[in-house]
């Protein structure tokens, strides 16, 4: 499971196909929460369980998404794992 932490703000996080949606803009108990970017379409937000998005808010990044943590990237996965 991933667990994230302060130095991961700032991370760039990256969709399956390598496309940014968006930065870590927080971590708070060990739970990233991302600012999307301006061209993360509605279907990738739905899959997400983003809701309906303000582009001034951040959302929370579950960890069965997110396929591979480095430092300064987070790649998620095609569908969360089970």
């Amino acid at each position: 499971m991933t667990t994230f932490t302060e130095r991961d703000v700032g991370s760039s996080v990256f969709d399956a196909d390598r496309e940014k949606i968006g930065v870590i803009a927080a971590v708070e108990d060990g739970t990233a929460y991302v600012e999307p970017g301006p061209s993360l379409t509605e279907e990738l937000k739905a899959k997400l369980d983003w809701g309906d998005p303000d582009p001034d808010e951040a959302y929370a990044l579950r960890p069965e998404w997110v396929e591979e943590l480095n430092d300064d990237e987070v790649l998620l996965r095609t569908r969360p794992r089970d």
